[in-house]
């Protein structure tokens, strides 16, 4: 499993995790904020990576979840703890963050399990602990249209489909957008990369998650960071 330990994709903007899952960190300033927190097995990760852009866990300010998957819920309870620093998830998602039997995957990706590139996925997430994520014990909710007073000062685009609370996070001063799973440039059940695309089996409901999509239509001419994939980087319209 090859690691991703802090390659700078924007200004400022650092992806972590592996080719697989990805997860970002937003540097301003002497504050940083964690976009999403992988898994339990990205933790040292997160520690080492912190420490080689010269900071400590304590400068982390603020960690956004786009959506309540586990792979992006992760180690976003530790983080807080160690970092006192708010956890923020759209309400909708909070549910699905902590529900006991949340470490099911979604039936239609269990359906594609048959697909060798599926299978490792779905190896890789049990390998890296998605069995123990930590549940959320405090959290600071957000709703479509705010802007985060948090490092970066991103604005949360509402974009429910792959669940019902997944958003995403628009950076405008650095044209960066992180869509979470609302679109992937990496196929988990073929295992190829692509150009951002939704994936239907993995979504709660395709058609919302396509409708959703045409709010990123403003955004224009962005780098694109998705939680699976490559980053990509055109006009957003051309996707919707």
């Amino acid at each position: 499993m090859a690691l991703i330990r802090g390659r700078e994709v924007a200004d400022g903007v650092y992806r972590f995790g592996t080719r697989r899952i990805n997860w970002y960190v937003v540097e301003e300033g002497d504050a940083l904020t964690v976009v999403d927190a992988g898994l339990p097995g990205h933790w040292q990760l997160l520690v080492e990576g912190v420490e080689r852009l010269g900071y400590t866990l304590r400068d982390v300010a603020a960690i956004l979840i786009t959506h309540g998957d586990l792979d992006h819920v992760g180690f976003a309870e530790w983080l807080r703890q160690a970092a006192d620093a708010p956890v923020w998830i759209h309400p909708a998602d909070v549910q699905r963050a902590n529900t006991v039997s949340r470490s099911l995957p979604p039936i239609g990706f269990l359906k594609e399990l048959w697909r060798p590139s599926a299978f490792a996925y779905f190896v890789e997430v049990v390998r890296s602990g998605v069995g123990s994520v930590p549940q959320l014990t405090a959290f600071e909710i957000f709703e479509d249209g705010d802007d985060l007073d948090v490092p970066g000062h991103p604005t949360v685009i509402h974009l429910p489909g792959h669940t019902a609370g997944s958003s995403a996070f628009y950076l405008s001063d650095r044209d960066v957008l992180f869509c979470g799973d609302a679109l992937m440039t990496y196929n988990v059940r073929t295992g190829r990369h692509t150009e951002p695309t939704v994936l239907p089996p993995i979504h709660y409901d395709a058609e919302k998650a396509r409708s959703s999509i045409r709010k990123l239509d403003s955004c224009g001419e962005v780098v694109l960071l998705s939680g699976h994939g490559e980053p990509w980087r055109g006009d957003v319209s051309d996707i919707v």
